[in-house]
């Protein structure tokens, strides 16, 4: 483990991360290990807005409805109301964003076909070009992640996977 991670401070429950609590939040202190992990994972997330930002602007859409279209499946058609649980909001919240993916092109509204009382949001072939360049924009590894020697970024993805899933990661308890 690196020597960046260790508490720096007083005891170990009110522990620093040299260099990153002051840029983050200035004064944070950790209570715990855990607690310094996910201190960084919500600041990693700074650069996922800057990413979404940057990606979204070049593409002419406002990052809510770049985001939509890349949580809607080319394959699979779904309601507003399915994009809405997926976007975690109220599907009130996706008829703005769908309607100017709709109006550039990018995804149209057709019935159901199981359910012809509800519409679904139907990818459109532009559509499904720009998903996949935002989707490789938007998921192209950091610089940071790509010089992780092999064996450290798997660890790495390991336990962020157990952390996401609240599954054990694999070769836990060695």
């Amino acid at each position: 483990m690196s020597q960046s991670f260790i508490p720096q401070s007083v005891g170990p429950l009110q522990g620093r991360l040299g260099g990153v609590s002051e840029t983050f939040v200035p004064g944070l202190r950790y209570r715990s290990r855990a607690h310094q992990l996910w201190a960084l994972v919500v600041e990693s997330f700074g650069e996922w807005e800057r990413r979404l930002n940057e990606a979204s602007a070049t593409t002419g859409l406002s990052p809510v409805s770049a985001w939509a279209l890349v949580q809607l499946d080319p394959e699979r058609p779904i309601s507003q109301k399915e994009l809405a649980a997926r976007l975690r909001c109220n599907p009130s919240t996706v008829v703005n964003p769908t309607d100017r993916l709709e109006e550039r092109g990018f995804v149209v509204r057709q019935p159901n076909p199981v359910d012809r009382r509800i519409n679904v949001l139907v990818v459109t072939p532009s559509g499904v070009c720009l998903r996949e360049e935002l989707i490789e924009r938007l998921f192209e590894p950091p610089e940071a992640f790509r010089r992780l020697p092999a064996d450290e970024a798997e660890r790495f993805r390991d336990v962020m996977l157990a952390a996401v899933t609240g599954n054990p990661a694999p070769g836990a308890g060695r």
